[in-house]
């Protein structure tokens, strides 16, 4: 199975029974289309079901920012083992140290071959199981953008950055409002605020919490002047009844 047309393949999908085998060819740079043609394919290789995928990247040039946030996200795989020359390749991926698919980094095939089909352990572990797990949960609801934060949160530039993702990931079409369930945060760094203002692409963003959330969105919006619409509701019922008004594009 060929990637895009033209003088050569940008990458080849073969099937090698046990798992897939995703080659890219060399001094290509990944783009997000890429990433959902790659995607489609993995899939449409395995009708029965997900399947382990084996990932060389070789020596590919370069991978845009959306193209690695759309692969932080992607899920057509039951785990990824990724293959590099050298620790160029292990630079190149550091990413997908959030990625929601086990993933781990290997210098020899062999080596990836073998944690794929659950016969060795080896690699160096990327996934987000292995890493901090996110201290959110998120997901589309009928057009809106819901973030929980988990109870007692204190986020983290990367943290930050995490939900910019998975915001992008979840709609990547549109720019929709955002209902933020804030949980008792206890803080968020100036730097979090500030990826946050500059950019999250939504048309609205409500936060719902207690008191001490009411005091971060009071600060958030008089220091970090969000280019969106910003609110503090003590309910998730009001918060969604002003998005569906005032916070819908």
């Amino acid at each position: 199975m060929l990637g895009h047309a033209g003088e050569r393949s940008r990458y080849t999908l073969t099937d090698d029974g046990a798992f897939l085998r995703l080659r890219w060819a060399a001094g290509v740079t990944i783009e997000a289309d890429d990433v959902r043609a790659t995607t489609a394919a993995v899939t449409a290789a395995s009708p029965t079901g997900r399947r382990p995928l084996l990932v060389n990247i070789g020596l590919v040039d370069a991978i845009t920012r959306d193209a690695r946030r759309l692969l932080i996200e992607d899920t057509c795989s039951l785990r990824t083992g990724v293959v590099g020359v050298d620790e160029v390749g292990k630079v190149l991926t550091a990413f997908n140290y959030r990625s929601a698919t086990p993933s781990r980094y290997f210098t020899a095939e062999a080596e990836a071959i073998a944690w794929l089909t659950g016969t060795a352990e080896g690699g160096e572990t990327t996934s987000r199981q292995a890493v901090d797990p996110d201290p959110f949960r998120a997901r589309m609801e009928d057009g809106l953008l819901v973030v929980e934060w988990d109870r007692g949160t204190s986020v983290t530039t990367e943290a930050a950055e995490s939900v910019v993702t998975a915001a992008a990931a979840l709609n990547p079409s549109r720019r929709p409002p955002m209902l933020a369930l804030n949980n008792n945060m206890v803080s968020l760094t100036r730097e979090a605020l500030q990826v946050f203002a500059e950019r999250l692409d939504v048309s609205a963003l409500a936060i719902v919490g207690v008191e001490g959330d009411r005091m971060i969105a009071a600060y958030y919006k008089q220091l970090h002047t969000p280019p969106y619409p910003t609110r503090f509701f003590d309910s998730a019922a009001e918060a969604r009844l002003w998005l569906a008004s005032a916070g819908a594009p």
